[in-house]
């Protein structure tokens, strides 16, 4: 109920001020350099940086006016120098922003006049206090000569992304309905290494994307952390199948299909053998070409443990057991009672047909979409040994 009254509360008061403000902003820049440069302004939308205006200041102290049309959303700006240094602004209309930036010391710009541009300064500085701590232990693992020096700076490095993504959850649950809580969520460290990157940060995520698609439904960044949340949610389901694997006792998915008999046939039976996994459908030329080809292979490798494990994606269980019939296959076909929610697709992540899993004698993968000769090499590598 509180949650919903603050939606409220900012709604009406963003009525308000939108009721006797212009539709424009100003920024004012008081700028610091030791060279000539060139200030740009952009705007910077959810996925691209759109470049707005761009001004040319001498050496020593320079005064610039930007004047830009703003809507109803509060917008993020982006002013950066030649020399890469840049602060990020977060605006809405009618705000006169004054900012004081020495190019030679950016983190430590001032501004006033703006809530949003206040926040997104905090933001800022907290991590980029954060970030160079991390910079600098990356330089130390480098050059660090032993495997303990390394456990002792990861062990390091985790402390610090703790303590960095805890300081900027407190300011998110403090200012849910503020974009600057979008900016703190989307922080990173390289373009691999994200500060909120876990299952355990997806309520902090939800949380900021419902507060933002109640205020601006329409708006770029409410649509691109929705599709964020599909992400993450997919990441999270396929970590905790991994984890599945991992503490299973078998090192991959275990499979227990019935076979056109109604016996439920386990691939973790087969454990001793080399195992082809195979995902098929007899509706499919290139799953019948394939088979063709498997058929001599089988013949070729199955007095030394070769195994195949077919699995059936026909539509129907009548047109399986047709086929079956008529071309006699010789090794296991299973096929599951509904093959358009699969779990073994589901399990192996098979998205086209053909697909299969070369699977060793202790059930580890050994190989992935191994047709003809280069199955028969792999097979001659792990038969003969």
């Amino acid at each position: 109920m509180h949650f919903r009254n603050s939606i409220f509360i900012i709604l009406f008061a963003l009525f308000i001020a939108g009721c006797g403000s212009n539709d424009t902003i100003t920024i004012t820049l008081k700028v610091k350099s030791s060279d000539k440069t060139t200030l740009t302004l952009s705007k910077i939308d959810f996925n691209k940086t759109i470049k707005l205006d761009s001004v040319k200041i001498s050496a020593g102290e320079s005064s610039k006016k930007f004047k830009i049309k703003q809507g109803e959303e509060p917008e993020f700006y982006s002013v950066s120098a030649s020399n890469g240094n840049a602060i990020t602004l977060l605006a809405q209309k009618g705000e006169k922003i004054d900012v004081v930036l020495d190019l030679n010391n950016a983190i430590d710009y001032q501004v006033s006049g703006s809530e949003g541009s206040e926040k997104v300064r905090q933001v800022t500085k907290t991590f980029a206090k954060s970030k160079a701590k991390v910079d600098e232990l990356s330089r130390r693992y480098l050059n660090a000569g032993t495997n303990d020096e390394r456990e002792v700076i990861n062990r390091e490095f985790e402390a610090e992304r703790k303590q960095a993504k805890d300081e900027l959850t407190k300011f998110i649950w403090e200012n849910p309905m503020s974009k600057a809580s979008i900016m703190a969520l989307y922080q990173k460290y390289n373009d691999n290494l994200y500060l909120f990157d876990s299952s355990d940060d997806l309520l902090l995520i939800k949380m900021v994307a419902t507060a933002w698609k109640a205020l601006y439904p329409e708006s770029g960044y409410t649509k691109g952390m929705l599709e964020d949340i599909k992400l993450i949610e997919s990441k999270i389901a396929n970590a905790k199948m991994q984890q599945l694997i991992e503490n299973a006792d078998m090192p991959i998915p275990d499979l227990s299909i019935p076979d056109r008999y109604g016996r439920h046939i386990s691939l973790s039976s087969l454990k001793g053998k080399v195992i082809l996994l195979d995902f098929f459908a007899s509706e499919n030329t290139v799953s019948l070409l394939d088979n063709r080809e498997l058929i001599e292979i089988y013949k070729k490798y199955k007095g030394k443990g070769f195994e195949i494990y077919q699995v059936s994606f026909d539509s129907s269980r009548e047109t399986w057991l047709n086929y079956l019939d008529n071309t006699g296959i010789p090794w296991i076909s299973v096929r599951e009672e509904d093959p358009t929610a699969s779990k073994a697709a589901m399990f192996y992540n098979v998205k086209l047909l053909p697909a299969n899993y070369l699977i060793g004698k202790d059930l580890n993968i050994i190989g992935k979409n191994l047709y003809g000769a280069d199955l028969q090499k792999v097979l001659d590598k792990y038969l003969n040994k």
